[in-house]
């Protein structure tokens, strides 16, 4: 069983793939990019292909045309022509390659900056890895065959591109010379981009053949797992303090809405809502409100506070559905909580009386004065 907790069996977990991804491990095909950016650049230069072949023809029929503009003319103004042609022949077939690389580069690794990653690492001088590697046969064997496969396919590529083009190419003399060019041209674009294609395809393997290297990489023991979880989750003897806590915490704060509320309103037992009413205030507040067993130790602690608890259930639906803690009562409800406002009035105006009424004899036995002691 203990082999069993050691040995690499389980599927990574989400946040195992998170941490990979955020060391710089996630699967990648071998010149990928360069193939992606070889493919922009030539979709580029036959979009755009004319207008950059025009641009060049005329600058250079002036530079030939011209030279003495371009020797003892402004300097500015030559530098703003040269860099304008630059621009126009540069800039598009730079921007697809560049945008190509980094479109790929996000598509297999995501988006997660980390700067921390292009800070120099000693270890990587170490050769023992890259040793193991070359003795790991299986690997080597893929590699190998993977590598001969490149070969093959542009060598099988080039040889139908220009078993195709090569009769055109023997009567080139007989035309002039830009139709000429423009048939080498098309052979090269041709043979360029059919074998990128294949280069595409054996990149596709590549990267294959990486992500299952990646998946095994990052499979963890079922010890992993059980630690992974026990971060995420928590200590349960930390949870149950926490929990008990957050409970004394919310008794201390229903136990404090409750003593300055002025009455209870209930559906009986499944839902208690507490409402007070001071003038400044302006409308009446909803100090607490909560469902079944909260709701239950909100009746408890309007008994030993001696806060009226009023049965009704409309009300008591509408403001727990309705009113938050804290938040004043809806206007559509003022009529109801005035009304039950009144009434608790009432019955603690009869109280006070009573209470008064109670209390008047007592005080009036304690003000009478002494009675007159009989002589001896």
């Amino acid at each position: 069983m203990a082999g069993d907790d050691t040995e690499r069996t389980e599927e990574p977990t989400p946040e195992r793939r998170r941490k990979a991804r955020e060391e710089g491990q996630f699967p990648r095909a071998k010149d990928a990019g360069n193939i992606v950016a070889s493919v922009l650049v030539m979709l580029v230069l036959a979009g755009f292909g004319d207008g950059m072949s025009r641009e060049l023809h005329q600058f250079t029929w002036r530079c030939l045309s011209e030279p003495y503009d371009l020797l003892r003319g402004d300097p500015t103004a030559l530098f703003h022509t040269v860099s304008a042609v630059v621009a126009m022949l540069v800039l598009p077939v730079a921007a697809a390659a560049a945008l190509g690389a980094l479109a790929l580069g996000v598509a297999e690794a995501g988006y997660h900056p980390n700067m921390d990653l292009a800070a120099p690492k000693w270890e990587r001088l170490n050769p023992l890895p890259r040793l193991q590697q070359m003795f790991m046969l299986q690997e080597t064997a893929i590699d190998i065959t993977l590598q001969l496969a490149r070969v093959v396919v542009v060598g099988v590529v080039a040889y139908n591109s220009v078993e195709d083009a090569f009769p055109r190419l023997m009567q080139l003399s007989r035309v002039g010379v830009r139709s000429a060019a423009a048939e080498i041209i098309s052979g090269l674009y041709k043979l360029a981009l059919w074998s990128s294609l294949a280069l595409a395809a054996l990149a596709l393997l590549d990267f294959l053949k990486s992500f299952r290297k990646h998946e095994q990489s990052i499979k963890m023991s079922r010890q992993e797992v059980k630690e992974e979880m026990k971060q995420q989750e928590g200590d349960p003897r930390i949870k149950h303090r926490q929990r008990a806590r957050a409970r004394e915490q919310l008794k201390r704060g229903l136990a404090k809405a409750i003593a300055s509320s002025d009455f209870i309103v209930t559906n009986p037992t499944h839902i208690s809502v507490a409402l007070r009413y001071r003038v400044n205030e302006g409308a009446p507040l909803v100090t607490a409100k909560g469902y079944d067993e909260v709701a239950l130790y909100i009746r408890k602690l309007a008994k030993e506070h001696d806060v009226p608890i009023i049965e009704n259930k409309p009300l008591a639906r509408a403001l727990a559905k309705r009113v938050k803690p804290g938040r004043p009562v809806p206007v559509d409800l003022y009529a109801a909580v005035a009304e039950i406002l009144a009434f608790v009035y009432r019955l603690k105006k009869r109280s006070i009386e009573s209470l008064t009424r109670q209390a008047a004899p007592r005080r009036a036995r304690r003000a009478a004065p002494p009675a007159p002691k009989a002589p001896s």
